[in-house]
């Protein structure tokens, strides 16, 4: 990765765009771009646009999910991370943690620590960043 790019760049559910593949295959990756495009097409039939991502916080049809719940949510409620609401922890990530995806669980488990100490400091007990820290 680009040593010019932030090495943290959280999402509204905690996930790190940053260290995330797709962000960085639409960011210059061009490598993996095409392997990502390789094994998408067993499956969906992509092009540049579909694999690529802006982050949750940027255009609606430019992030991965455009279809967010999370994301719905926080924008409807002004906050910037889920852990930031007064409703945290919500259906909506009660059914993301347990979606069958073991690092949306972390990420969910994150997010309470991330409320306990604040965001820099939690991201203070990491020596390095990881995609679903």
């Amino acid at each position: 990765m680009n040593s010019s790019r932030l090495d943290w760049e959280l999402s509204i559910c905690g996930l790190n765009c940053a260290k995330c593949e797709i962000y960085q295959a639409s960011h210059g990756d061009a490598a993996f771009l095409e392997e990502l495009m390789n094994y998408f097409k067993e499956n969906v039939n992509p092009n540049i646009q579909t694999i690529s991502c802006e982050k949750c916080r940027g255009p609606t049809n430019k992030c991965w999910s455009d279809d967010c719940e999370m994301r719905s949510c926080a924008m409807k409620r002004n906050v910037r991370y889920c852990f930031e609401c007064p409703d945290f922890m919500c259906d909506i990530l009660e059914k993301f943690a347990n979606g069958g995806h073991d690092h949306h669980k972390r990420t969910v488990e994150n997010m309470k620590k991330m409320k306990e100490y604040g965001v820099k400091k939690w991201i203070s007990f990491h020596k390095e960043p990881q995609f679903c820290p």
